[in-house]
C-alpha cells in the first residue's frame, strides 16, 4: 500500500521531532543500519531566509538529522545551488545556527559520476553523493515553479546535477518541457529516495521558485515513498489538477 503521510505542522522542533520520527520509522525505520551512507537532500536553491519560503526550512531538516543520529547513522546533508555561495546558504538560510553543535556534516554536492537514466538521456553526470548514498531522504519545498509548475518532490532531485551542469540541462531540456519533465522524472527513478518529506508549513505561490514569489503559509508536512503520489496529493492540496503537472 503506498501510504502518503499529510500532518498539519510547524516551525516548532518539539512538534516537527515526533512527527517526523513517526514518519520516518513508519516508512524506512527497517531498513536503518548503524553506520549506512545516508543522503538527506532539501532544497538550498539560494541564500535566503527560511521566512522567504526558497529554501527548506532548517527545522525540517535538523529533525530528519536527529532521527539518524538516533540511530547511529551520521547523515550528509547536501544539495547544488543554483545561485550563490554554499556558505552564504548556510549563514543566511539559519543551518549554521540551527545545527550549531549536532554531529552532522552540511555541505556543496562534490564530485559526479556517470549513470543511465535510460533513453533519450543515457548517461549523465549526477552527484557521486546521491549515486553512491545507502538510503537517500528527499526534503523539498513546496513551490511554484516557471517552468514546472511546482517544485515539488520530482523536482527537488535534479539538485543532485552539480554546478554547471544544471544549468547546461536547463538550456538542453528546459526549452521542451515535455522533454525536462522526462529527464526529472528519471533522475528520480534512478536515484530512488527511500522516502520524500516535503516542508509546506511555509510554501511559495506566485513566481516562483526563487525571491520573487509569495510565502503563503500551508501548515503541512506531507510524505511518502512514491514521490510522484506525494506530488498529486500537493497539486489537489493547492487546487491544480494533478494530470496538467508535467512531472506527472
Amino acid at each position: 500500500m503506498n501510504r502518503i503521510f499529510v500532518k498539519q505542522s510547524s516551525y516548532v522542533l518539539e512538534t516537527l521531532r515526533p512527527q517526523v520520527f513517526s514518519i520516518l520509522d513508519d516508512t524506512i525505520g527497517g531498513i536503518i543500519r548503524p553506520g549506512m551512507k545516508a543522503l538527506v537532500k532539501p532544497n538550498m536553491l539560494s541564500p535566503s531566509t527560511p521566512e522567504s519560503a526558497v529554501i527548506t526550512h532548517p527545522l525540517v531538516v535538523r529533525a530528519v538529522a536527529e532521527y539518524f543520529l538516533a540511530k547511529d547513522v551520521h547523515p550528509l546533508i547536501a544539495d547544488s545551488p543554483a545561485i550563490g555561495s554554499f556558505g552564504e546558504i548556510l549563514r543566511k538560510g539559519g543551518y549554521a545556527e540551527y545545527f550549531s553543535g549536532l554531529n552532522v556534516e552540511i555541505r556543496e554536492f562534490s564530485g559526479s559520476v556517470q549513470r543511465d537514466i535510460g533513453k533519450p538521456f543515457g548517461m549523465i553526470d549526477i552527484a557521486e553523493e546521491a549515486a553512491t548514498a545507502d538510503v537517500i531522504v528527499n526534503v523539498p519545498k513546496l513551490k511554484t515553479h516557471s517552468q514546472m509548475t511546482l517544485t515539488g518532490a520530482v523536482k527537488n532531485l535534479f539538485g543532485c546535477i552539480v554546478g554547471m551542469r544544471k544549468a547546461e540541462w536547463h538550456l538542453r531540456a528546459g526549452i521542451d518541457l515535455d522533454l525536462f519533465a522526462r529527464l526529472l522524472v528519471q533522475i528520480y527513478s534512478t536515484l530512488q529516495p527511500a522516502i520524500t518529506l516535503v516542508d509546506g508549513i511555509l510554501a511559495m505561490e506566485g513566481d516562483g521558485p526563487g525571491r520573487s514569489g509569495t510565502p503563503r503559509h500551508l501548515g503541512y508536512l506531507i510524505a511518502g515513498k512514491d514521490a510522484l503520489a506525494i506530488d498529486s496529493i500537493i497539486c489537489r492540496i493547492v487546487g491544480l489538477d494533478p494530470h496538467k503537472l508535467p512531472t506527472n
